[in-house]
């Protein structure tokens, strides 16, 4: 009886002492299986970025940015053409005429599509040709601008020194007169760059303004010289 109620208590403390232990190891918070993290979720990634938007790479472009990069293309081509025009260049300028649309040179504002002359890349004239061609019609009297293609370049495009026009503006016009500019109707999404001077001498108050009005249309990713537009006080 002795042995018996001995060997009671040996298992009934044992039993204690195996449970103590079962305790022992549940302390605290349980630990994470395997199972329970993501298997795409790298060892290393601190949990709070679970599931959070991964940050834009550096070198992507939002949306504001395009634009100011679509006017500073244009107004480095514009820069090109006016330097090609300052030098008197026409092999550089043949080639960034536009290959479609041609290139259209207007003596005014008010581009008249029937009178002004336009000319393809491969078809511009040359400074030593000496025929007369019809460009319009002079304002105020309405005679017919007879010029050979030096003598209207040298009065009708490069009359000043635009390169170096103390204010150039895209898409809009500081040079307003009496004659509305309609490049836009007569080229449809294209864009423009112009050359501006306010005035030569203060006796006229700023009425004997000059302006070079470059109009250019993007093709094939590149801006196309489409129509070289001289503007000045009209009456």
């Amino acid at each position: 009886m002795r042995k018996t109620t001995q060997m009671l208590l040996l298992v009934a403390l044992l039993a204690l002492i195996l449970s103590g232990c079962g305790r022992s190891e549940g302390v605290g918070s349980p630990t994470e299986s395997a199972a329970d993290v993501p298997s795409h979720v790298p060892a290393s990634f601190p949990a709070e970025t679970v599931g959070s938007k991964a940050p834009a790479p550096s070198g992507s472009a939002s949306p504001a940015s395009v634009e100011p990069d679509r006017d500073q293309a244009l107004r480095e081509a514009a820069r090109d053409v006016v330097d090609i025009l300052r030098d008197r260049d026409l092999d550089h300028l043949a080639e960034i005429v536009d290959p479609e649309l041609g290139l259209r040179f207007s003596p005014y504002a008010h581009i008249e599509i029937e009178a002004s002359q336009r000319f393809d890349a491969d078809k511009l004239p040359e400074f030593k040709q000496t025929t007369e061609l019809e460009w319009g019609a002079y304002d105020g009297s309405g005679d017919p601008i007879l010029l050979s293609f030096r003598d209207y370049f040298e009065k009708f495009v490069y009359d000043q020194d635009f390169a170096s026009a103390p204010d150039v503006s895209l898409n809009e016009l500081k040079g307003q007169g009496n004659v509305p500019f309609n490049g836009p109707d007569v080229y449809p999404g294209s864009s423009y760059v112009e050359f501006h001077f306010p005035g030569f001498d203060s006796q006229y108050e700023g009425m004997d303004w000059e302006s070079l009005i470059l109009i250019l249309r993007l093709v094939n990713g590149d801006w196309k010289l489409c129509a070289i537009v001289h503007a000045g006080w009209t009456v």
